[in-house]
């Protein structure tokens, strides 16, 4: 799947600047410091800045004379032997400071907290060490401080700007078309709601709002969701229409075998394309082809079925276009280890991998999970996604006993 999405459509980077539009994005090249971190010498506590041969020649307490303040922003002094300047925390040290040492207020008479200068301030206490935080001892200048590849998230964003950075190069959001297929399905609106209900025969399309809403969250920008009734040359127009603004097209419903199966119909004979079952449920027929060598990627039709696969191949496909160099597969996300009620939760299916959304409760000592939907994976229970944060595979052929892995959406 990976090697079709990317064949058809190679990663946009472009270059931007260091704000928070890019967080989510994924880093094109390397990204160096523009100087070093931190940028100058200075104090990691509030206390009181000297030399450390004034405190020699006894255990203390020593009385030192103060002789200027140095709050962060400030200008660095340097106190001679004998003396003391008071120091806050992230206030400038000399660069030349191997000498000196900064002594915590805690260590000393003075009070903490907003305070006039003293004139004097008696140390009960040497430091155990010069709590000084030299220029560049954390990065370099010049060092690399984010790989290509690294998701930007908001540490990241502070890490490029504290070393200086203003623009990087990161690739831009995938961009995904979605199309709902079905006579069947009606629109959104408080109208077309209505008519679906009192038709009878109607239902609302809850796939197409869904699958863009996934999208999103998974990092692409959706450039527009369509529907398209069972026929084909209504959905051939559609797919006209997304491919040529999209990366990516995924497509519900009418990927199996029936006599209105219009995706399978359509895009089932170009080149490339594969439309067939695999072993899990819900989500057993897929598909996938290319339209004018846009991917298209053919999830099924009933809610439940779309909302797996979509976790379990669309995001990773819209992670490879966005520049992850490893996509992750469903079996690496972040997962916990759940207790469960057995009773609660489905059989094994003969010859195929149950996958079962859940929700978990994480307020006790262990996580607890429990299905979506009691004893049963019908992959019509779309009201039952709602608040679902991941899902479990119980295997063909597997007892479940008292636990149960959870793989996180």
């Amino acid at each position: 799947m990976l090697d079709l999405v990317l064949s058809s459509s190679p990663l946009r980077s472009h270059e931007r600047d260091v704000d928070a539009s890019i967080v989510g994005l994924v880093l094109a090249q390397d990204v160096y410091a523009k100087f070093p971190l931190p940028p100058f010498s200075n104090s990691a506590m509030d206390g009181f800045l000297l030399h450390a041969s004034s405190l020699e020649g006894g255990p203390g307490p020593w009385t030192l004379p103060v002789v200027g303040d140095v709050p962060a922003g400030s200008t660095p002094l340097e106190p001679s032997p004998g003396q003391a300047v008071r120091i806050m925390t992230g206030g400038p040290v000399p660069e030349e400071h191997s000498a000196l040492c900064v002594v915590p207020v805690e260590l000393t008479t003075t009070a903490p907290g907003p305070q006039p200068v003293p004139q004097q301030v008696t140390i009960t206490e040497a430091p155990h060490r010069r709590h000084i935080r030299s220029r560049g001892e954390h990065i370099a200048q010049g060092e690399v401080i984010a790989r290509a590849g690294e998701l930007v998230d908001a540490g990241t964003l502070a890490a490029l700007l504290s070393a200086g950075v203003s623009r990087v190069s990161v690739y831009l959001r995938p961009r995904v078309g979605i199309i709902s297929t079905g006579a069947e399905l009606s629109g959104q609106t408080h109208d077309d709601l209505t008519a679906s209900a009192e038709s009878g025969t109607r239902i609302p399309d809850s796939n197409g709002p869904m699958l863009s809403a996934l999208a999103c969250q998974a990092g692409a920008e959706v450039i527009d969701t369509l529907h398209s009734s069972d026929d084909a040359a209504e959905l051939a127009s559609k797919l006209d229409a997304l491919a040529e603004r999209c990366d990516l097209i995924v497509t519900t419903g009418g990927v199996s075998a029936g006599a209105f199966d219009v995706v399978h119909e359509t895009l089932g004979q170009n080149q490339g394309a594969w439309f067939g079952h695999v072993a899990h449920k819900p989500g057993a027929p897929q598909g996938q082809a290319k339209w004018k060598d846009t991917p298209v990627l053919s999830l099924p039709g009933n809610p439940v079925a779309a909302f797996m696969s979509f976790h379990l191949y669309v995001s990773q496909a819209i992670a490879a276009l966005a520049g992850h160099p490893r996509p992750e597969t469903p079996w690496q996300r972040p997962h916990v280890n759940a207790t469960i009620d057995a009773t609660k939760f489905p059989a094994a299916a003969p010859a195929k991998t149950t996958l079962i959304p859940v929700h978990v409760d994480f307020r006790g000592p262990v996580p607890v999970a429990a299905p979506f939907s009691h004893r049963t994976v019908g992959s019509h229970l779309v009201a039952s996604l709602s608040g679902t944060h991941g899902f479990a595979a119980v295997h063909a052929g597997e007892e479940v006993h008292n636990s149960l892995t959870i793989y996180l959406f």
